[in-house]
């Protein structure tokens, strides 16, 4: 814990804008630090029915591949069964290996750092001498990224999707959005969540593209870029406590 005369975040207000319920470990660390969190979701993420996913006969599958919290919350919400069996579990990061095991899901295999799809793919079990032939679904929401897939691919995988929730965007009140204006630095954890910031604040809030702005990927990075914003951050992992660091950091 920080004495209050040495917080790092003494006085500085940030914009958190994830999901409602993956937003107040990250604004904990944030008051820890001394800061004042400005909570803002401009992300809602809604559950897709079981009845409405793509794939059937999901116990063929060797490996199922959750690429967020959001897939493992949604796919235990829509599924209602045992975990398919003799099936493997992996997880693109903590955060999603956490909401596995909360919901008792084995983790089979996670990267050591949580980087994205790009750590899980340097995994030794994720390697072409292990999942050449074996049938893996990826557990994702609606829209997601095709790195992955190619990958395991040109690996020899048979891929196939599931899409199990799909983002929209949030609809902050008037009061929430003043608040939000007052931010010294902005928090955006997925390209998805750029594009909403952006769109919530077209015409409102004229100053925000000269935020500095703290990502977790250098490509939730180039697209923030290409929206206009001039100064990010890339934060050295996806944990909240890296973005936290970065925060800090920015101002050495």
């Amino acid at each position: 814990m920080f004495t209050v005369n040495k917080a790092p975040l003494a006085g500085q207000q940030i914009l958190v804008t994830r999901p409602q319920h993956q937003c107040q470990a990250l604004a904990d660390l944030i008051e820890n630090a001394g800061g004042k969190a400005l909570i803002l979701p401009v992300i809602d993420i809604e559950h897709i029915a079981r009845k409405n996913w793509q794939t059937e006969n999901i116990e063929r599958f060797d490996w199922l591949i959750f690429v967020s919290r959001n897939a493992v919350e949604s796919f235990m919400a829509g599924w209602g069964d045992e975990l398919p069996q003799p099936c493997q579990f992996a997880a693109v990061g903590e955060g999603t290996a956490q909401a596995m095991r909360e919901h008792a899901i084995p983790v089979d295999c996670q990267p050591e750092i949580s980087n994205g799809s790009e750590g899980l793919l340097q995994m030794p079990l994720m390697q072409a001498d292990k999942v050449s032939g074996k049938h893996i679904l990826i557990v994702r929401g609606n829209g997601g990224r095709e790195h992955m897939a190619d990958t395991l691919t040109a690996r020899g995988a048979k891929i196939t999707y599931v899409e199990v929730y799909q983002r929209v965007l949030a609809k902050p009140t008037a009061t929430m959005q003043k608040q939000a204006m007052l931010a010294d630095k902005v928090i955006c954890t997925s390209v998805a969540g750029v594009d909403n910031l952006c769109s919530i604040f077209m015409n409102t809030w004229p100053g925000l593209l000269d935020k500095p702005l703290t990502v977790v990927s250098d490509r939730i990075k180039q697209h923030a870029s290409s929206r206009g914003f001039k100064t990010i951050h890339v934060s050295a992992d996806a944990s909240d406590n890296a973005v936290v660091d970065t925060l800090i950091n920015m101002d050495d």
